[in-house]
């Protein structure tokens, strides 16, 4: 049985985020002012690291990389883009 979690970003440019093997991420959003990415996964899987990157807006972002959703935070004066490596 799957189920769905949530995992808390760091606002960096790239980072590694450990989360079950197999796992689909499914959107990425502001809660509490906290960029954060939910994903449904076997809970009992062994955790695997995904590289995720956020870009702000008129930053470089990249091309290649999936995209999973926009946060704003700080009350609408930052807006970040997130994006899950690929590659």
């Amino acid at each position: 049985m799957t189920t769905i979690w949530k995992t808390v970003l760091e606002p960096t440019d790239i980072q590694d985020v450990d989360i079950p093997e197999g796992a689909e991420i499914l959107c990425a959003r502001e809660q509490y002012g906290r960029p954060c990415i939910w994903f449904r996964c076997d809970p009992n899987a062994p955790l695997k690291p995904r590289r995720i990157g956020i870009a702000g807006t008129g930053t470089p972002a990249p091309e290649k990389d999936r995209y999973l959703g926009t946060c704003s935070l700080m009350e609408g004066t930052l807006i970040l883009h997130v994006f899950e490596e690929t590659a």
